[in-house]
C-alpha cells in the first residue's frame, strides 16, 4: 500500500486507529507451561509483518511457526471435508471440529455404535487427518431442539407475571406474548435469573447451562444461592433443571460474560469498536458504511446515536441486540466536497510497528464452518489476539441486556452466536464490534467477554455475532472491494 493512499485511507473513516499490541516476533517452539500473562517480544519496525495467528497459535499449540502456517492453511480444507461428511451422515451427526492440541485432526461424531457410511467412509480416509468417532447418545438436532426449548422456557419464566425472571410460585402463570402459554414457572422458581448462556457441547454430546450464582434473587426454593460454593449452586440448578430438559446437559460457569461496551477511551468509534466496512442496499441505491455492536448506544429498534470515527458523524441506520445477531449499521454520508475512500481493510496488525498493518476482506464463511477453527479479533482497547472456536451455539441469557424483537421487546435469544478460547486471547470493554478474522475472511464482530474491566490480561473467553447473520439481520454486504463516495 502507498503512503498516499495510506493518508487517505487514515483521514477518512477505516478501521480502529490507535490499537495496541499483540503480535510479535516469537520463538519458533514454546512451551505449553508459558506464562499465559508474559508479553512476546515485539518485531522491530523494519521486520516483516508477523501473522498474528501463526504467532499466537504456535504460543497456543508448542508448535514451530512452520507446522502453526500448516495447520492453519489446512483449516478451510478440512472444514470443506466435514461439511460434507456432515451432509451424508445428517441424521447420525452429534458433533463435528477441529483437535489442535496434540494430534491435528478433524473429527465427526456419530450416534451409535456403527461405523459411518461407506461413501462417507471413503471421504475420511482420503484424508490423513480427518477421522470419525460413534458412541454418542444425542443427534446434534436433538441437541439443539432441546437446548431452544429449554431456551423457551426460562424465557417464559423470566416473563411470568407476578414473578418476574423467575422468582414464581406454582400459582405463577406465563405472561402473554410469542411463547403463548408456556408454564414457565414450572422450571423452578428463581432458576431462569441465574442462567447466564446455554450452548451445545459437540464433544461431551450435552447442553451446557452457565449460570452466575450471584444473580440469585433471596425468594424461593434456590434461596440465597450467592451465598453457596459454585459446586453447591451447580448441584441445586442441576436438580431443578432435571425435568425440563429431556438430553443430556451440564451446568457449566457462566460468571462474568457480559457485553463489552460504553468505556470511554481509545479511538476507533464512539463507545466501542468498528467491525467491517459495507453495503446496505435500498430503494434507488446503496449506503455505506461500517458495523459494530448493536447493544453499542442505545440498543434497541428506535436507536438514534450515531457514532464519530476519526472525527466524522456517522448516523445509526438499522441494528440492535437482536435474537439472531449484535450488530448495527452506521451510515458513511457522502461529503459535501470531495470524496470519502470506504477500504475493504481491518486493522489484523500493530499500528504502531508496521506501516502495512491492515488487511482486505477476501469473503465471508458459514457459522456451521466455524467449529474448531483458529481465529483473530482486533478491539480498541485489548489489541489484537486469538483463540480457538469452542461453541458456534452459544445462547444469550444476558438478564440486563437482553436480545429485542423488531418492537423492542424482549426476546428469547437464538442459538447462534460464537464462543472464542484460548490461552492469548484478549477482550475488554469498548472493544464491542470490533472484527473477527482469519486469512482475509470475515467470521463476525465481537459481542461480549468476561472481565470486562481488565483489558490486559489474557486466557478471556469471547463471543461474537456469526457474520453470516450479521448480514441477513442488517440486510447488508460485508465489503470485498474498496469504494470511492464523491459529492453529491
Amino acid at each position: 500500500m502507498n503512503q498516499m493512499k495510506w493518508k487517505k485511507r487514515q483521514a477518512i473513516l477505516l478501521y480502529t486507529i490507535g490499537l495496541f499490541v499483540f503480535g510479535a516476533t516469537i520463538a519458533s517452539t514454546v512451551h505449553a507451561t508459558d506464562d499465559k500473562n508474559s508479553t512476546p517480544i515485539e518485531p522491530s519496525a523494519t521486520a516483516e509483518p508477523v501473522d498474528v495467528a501463526v504467532a499466537s497459535y504456535a504460543l497456543e499449540y508448542s508448535v514451530t511457526q512452520t507446522e502453526a502456517q500448516r495447520r492453519l492453511e489446512r483449516i478451510e480444507a478440512i472444514q470443506e471435508t466435514l461439511a460434507s461428511i456432515r451432509g451424508l451422515e445428517a441424521e447420525r451427526t452429534a458433533g463435528w471440529g477441529i483437535d489442535h492440541r496434540g494430534s491435528f485432526t478433524g473429527w465427526v461424531l456419530l450416534t451409535g455404535d456403527e461405523p459411518a457410511g461407506a461413501e462417507a467412509a471413503a471421504l475420511a480416509d482420503a484424508h490423513s487427518d480427518v477421522e470419525f468417532r460413534t458412541g454418542a447418545q444425542h443427534s446434534y438436532a436433538e441437541l439443539q431442539a432441546a437446548q431452544r426449548d429449554l431456551a423457551a422456557q426460562l424465557f417464559a419464566a423470566r416473563s411470568t407475571v407476578g414473578g418476574a425472571l423467575g422468582n414464581t410460585g406454582a400459582q405463577g402463570q406465563a405472561a402473554p406474548g410469542p411463547l403463548g402459554d408456556l408454564e414457565g414457572a414450572e422450571i423452578g422458581a428463581g432458576v431462569a435469573e441465574v442462567v447466564t448462556f446455554l450452548e451445545t457441547d459437540m464433544a461431551g454430546n450435552a447442553v451446557r447451562v452457565g449460570i452466575d450464582p450471584g444473580l440469585a434473587s433471596e425468594v424461593g426454593p434456590l434461596g440465597s444461592v450467592s451465598e453457596l460454593a459454585f459446586e453447591q449452586s451447580a448441584s441445586v440448578v442441576a436438580e431443578m433443571l432435571q425435568d425440563h430438559i429431556e438430553v443430556a446437559f451440564a451446568v457449566a460457569d457462566g460468571r462474568g460474560i457480559t457485553p463489552a461496551e460504553s468505556f470511554q477511551g481509545g479511538e476507533a468509534i464512539t463507545g466501542c469498536t468498528s467491525g467491517f466496512t459495507a453495503r446496505k442496499n435500498r430503494p434507488g441505491g446503496s449506503d455505506y458504511g461500517i458495523v459494530t455492536a448493536g447493544h453499542c448506544g442505545d440498543n434497541g429498534p428506535t436507536d438514534s446515536a450515531a457514532v464519530t470515527m476519526n472525527g466524522v458523524s456517522l448516523p445509526y441506520t438499522y441494528g440492535w441486540l437482536s435474537p439472531t445477531a449484535d450488530a448495527q449499521f452506521h451510515r458513511i454520508l457522502e461529503p459535501g466536497s470531495g470524496s470519502h475512500y470506504v477500504a475493504d481493510d481491518y486493522i489484523c496488525r500493530d499500528p504502531a510497528i508496521y506501516s502495512n498493518h491492515s488487511c482486505d476482506v477476501t469473503g465471508t464463511i458459514a457459522r456451521d464452518n466455524m467449529q474448531g477453527s483458529y481465529v483473530c479479533h482486533t478491539g480498541k482497547n485489548s489489541g489484537i489476539s486469538c483463540g480457538r472456536v469452542t461453541k458456534i451455539d452459544h445462547q444469550l441469557m444476558w438478564p440486563e441486556d437482553p436480545c429485542l424483537d423488531s418492537s423492542g421487546a424482549e426476546a428469547v435469544c437464538d442459538s447462534v452466536f460464537v464462543k472464542v478460547e484460548g490461552q492469548w486471547l484478549k477482550g475488554c470493554g469498548g472493544d464491542s464490534g470490533g472484527p473477527f478474522y482469519r486469512g482475509g475472511t470475515a467470521y463476525g464482530i465481537m459481542a461480549g467477554t468476561t472481565d470486562v474491566d481488565d483489558c490486559t490480561s489474557r486466557g478471556k473467553t469471547v463471543t461474537f455475532s456469526a457474520i453470516k447473520e450479521v448480514q441477513v439481520f442488517l440486510r447488508m454486504q460485508v465489503l470485498t472491494e474498496p469504494v470511492t463516495l464523491t459529492a453529491s
